[in-house]
């Protein structure tokens, strides 16, 4: 039956895929016939990435692989949010032009022209825009949160957060490092990275620690894996990362103190070791993670996906960070507003429920298309300060 569900579904996605990708070669080739063959390489190249797909997400990887994904991918994941993005757009103008200038004999490419390329027009600025804004400008959003009974010795306490960096090929050292530099001028009490850390390859783990290297030695750095840690080779990542200043914690907690008093630290695995029938270790396992924890200390606890939330409201787990849904790629922090907001309950920015609190980062790095419109990278700095 399992077998049978997933045949249906996977048949049922190709075949809306495969309409998407009809409607907007067909209205490519009404609107600009003379770009006929631009228009199909690029829908050829776009597509491409699910012939390599079973391939680049095996266990190994090759420089020819890296390569592939590398620059497939970009192509990939715009082809297809353009393709659905330019059905929709049909669609609705399709009714329009049905309802309203159809009785009166004007052909529909006629009237589809003009607004079908001011979508096209503002696609473009928000490709521009945002491949500037990911690759040039950085964000530091600071945070303060209310915990509550909080010791004194921890007013004021504060947090340098990193997550969804998603280290690949085309990631610049010099732009880690400046990650970097602005954390170490924040002087902060503590260093994490709350997972994604490469982009589905251990191979690039060496160059997120090289650009680690300009964090202050005293800085102590905390890690845990996120989904495409786990989806690329957690075994291989975590070997990566032996001998470092970076501590990954797998479903385990760490005593921080300042003098008697003390704040414990975790981190919990991902929903995407369970999905993925991986060892327990990389599985959200809060019992593992809170079993060592003094009583009478708060918790600030690491959960790649916000998800976990509910779980760490009905654990009492004072403060929870998170980040995997990079809000979208696209929103505006002073609007309140994310394109994950669409699909995910926690998408950005500070929650409550209770007398326990979520921060949710917006990602450092991206994923697929290196387009972060309106959501600069961010560099999260999480102050703890006593609840009222």
């Amino acid at each position: 039956m399992a077998k049978r569900r997933t045949v249906l579904i996977f048949n049922l996605v190709f075949s809306i895929f495969f309409l998407v990708n009809a409607a907007a070669i067909l209205a490519g080739y009404n609107l600009y016939p003379r770009h006929w063959l631009v228009l199909l390489l690029s829908a050829t190249l776009g597509n491409l990435l699910w012939l390599l797909l079973p391939l680049i997400l095996r266990g190994h990887t090759s420089p020819f692989f890296r390569w592939a994904k590398a620059l497939l991918t970009p192509l990939f994941v715009f082809w297809t949010f353009l393709s659905l993005l330019a059905t929709l757009v049909l669609l609705i103008l399709a009714v329009l032009w049905f309802l309203i200038f159809h009785w009166g004999g004007l052909p529909f490419w006629s009237f589809d022209e003009i607004p079908f390329n001011i979508f096209l027009g503002a696609i473009a600025f928000i490709v521009v825009t945002g491949f500037f804004q990911n690759l040039f400008l950085i964000r530091l959003e600071k945070v303060h949160v209310p915990v509550q009974d909080l010791p004194e010795e921890f007013k004021g306490f504060k947090i340098a957060m990193l997550s969804d960096t998603h280290v690949g090929l085309f990631t610049r050292l010099s732009r880690l490092r400046q990650f970097s530099r602005l954390i170490a001028k924040e002087n902060p009490d503590l260093f994490a990275i709350c997972g994604d850390i490469t982009d589905d390859d251990p191979f690039f783990i060496p160059k997120f620690l090289q650009g680690l290297e300009l964090l202050p030695e005293s800085l102590p750095q905390y890690g845990i894996l996120g989904n495409h840690d786990i989806y690329a080779n957690p075994a291989k990542t975590l070997e990566a990362v032996k001998g470092s200043r970076l501590r990954m914690l797998l479903n385990e907690g760490v005593l921080i103190q300042k003098g008697k008093a003390g704040l414990w630290f975790a981190g919990i695995g991902d929903p995407g070791g369970r999905r993925m029938n991986m060892p327990g270790e990389y599985s959200p396992d809060y019992d593992k993670a809170l079993r060592d924890k003094p009583a009478g200390v708060p918790t600030v606890l690491l959960a790649h996906n916000p998800q976990n939330f509910p779980e760490s409201v009905r654990r009492g787990v004072e403060l929870t960070l998170s980040g995997h849904t990079h809000g979208g790629q696209w929103g505006f922090k002073s609007l309140k507003w994310s394109l994950a907001r669409l699909f995910l309950k926690y998408d950005m920015g500070l929650f409550q429920e209770g007398n326990s609190r979520l921060y949710v980062s917006t990602g450092t790095g991206y994923w697929g298309l290196p387009v972060r419109f309106g959501l600069s990278p961010e560099v999260s700095l999480i102050e703890l300060v006593p609840e009222n």
